[in-house]
C-alpha cells in the first residue's frame, strides 16, 4: 500500500514548526535516502537558528520583532513544503523511506472488514424484451457486487445459486431471459478482504 507524509503546516504552532524542522534536520543528516535535498542541511540549520532567535526576540519585543518572526514562519513553512515534495518524489509511496525523513506519516485508512448485506433489492422488467433490471441500495464496505440466480426453488436449502454477473454499480441489467418466466435473484456484496451475506431473494419477470 502506498503511503504519504502528513504535513498540515498551518496547524502547527511556532514551537511545533521549530520542532519539526529540527527533526527533519536530524533525519536528513547522513541519510543516504535523501542525498541532494533542495535545501541543504546547513541552510535548514541556519533557518532554524533564525526562527528560534526571532521567537525569543518577539516574546519581549514589539511589533517589528513579531513581524520578523511571522515572516520567518512563512519561510520555514515554504522550506518544509519543498523538502516534503522532494521526500515524496524520492520515496514514491514507500513507507519505509518516508519514515526516515523526519516528517510524520499520514495514517492509512483502516480497511473495512465487515461488509453489509445489500438492502432494498428490486427486480423490474424493462422496455427491452427478455431483460430484468436489478437495483439495490448503498452497501457499507462493498467494492463490487455479485448477482446470483437460483437454479430451482430458492426456498430449498439444496438450491444451487449461479453467478450471473459482477458490477461495481448499484444496478445491473440481466438479459437473455425468457419473457414472463419467474426468475429469482439475490445480491452478494464483496469488500477488499471478505464478502458479506446474500441479500433477500427477489422475484423478477422479463417482459
Amino acid at each position: 500500500m502506498r503511503q504519504d507524509i502528513k504535513l498540515s503546516l498551518f496547524k502547527l504552532t511556532v514551537l511545533q514548526l521549530l520542532a519539526l524542522l529540527q527533526n527533519v534536520i536530524e533525519k536528513f543528516t547522513g541519510n543516504a535516502n535523501f542525498p541532494t535535498p533542495p535545501f541543504s542541511i546547513a541552510q535548514m540549520e541556519a533557518k532554524y537558528t533564525e526562527l528560534k532567535d526571532a521567537v525569543a526576540a518577539a516574546t519581549e519585543g514589539g511589533l517589528l520583532q513579531r513581524k520578523l518572526r511571522d515572516d520567518l514562519v512563512l519561510e520555514v513553512r515554504d522550506m518544509l513544503r519543498v523538502q516534503a515534495d522532494y521526500v515524496r518524489q524520492i520515496a514514491n509511496g514507500n513507507g519505509t523511506i518516508l519514515a526516515t525523513s523526519g516528517f510524520a506519516l499520514r495514517r492509512a485508512p483502516e480497511p473495512i472488514e465487515v461488509v453489509d448485506i445489500p438492502q432494498n433489492v428490486k427486480a423490474r422488467s424493462t422496455y427491452e424484451e427478455g431483460t430484468i433490471k436489478l437495483s439495490w441500495g448503498r452497501t457499507v464496505g462493498a467494492r463490487i457486487f455479485r448477482v446470483e440466480r437460483a437454479e430451482g426453488d430458492p426456498t430449498l436449502p439444496t438450491t444451487v445459486w449461479s453467478s450471473v454477473t459482477q458490477t461495481t454499480r448499484q444496478s445491473v441489467d440481466v438479459a437473455n431471459l425468457v419473457p414472463y418466466q419467474a426468475y429469482y435473484f439475490r445480491v452478494v456484496a464483496m469488500g477488499a478482504h471478505t464478502e458479506g451475506k446474500p441479500s433477500d431473494v427477489v422475484l423478477g419477470r422479463a417482459a
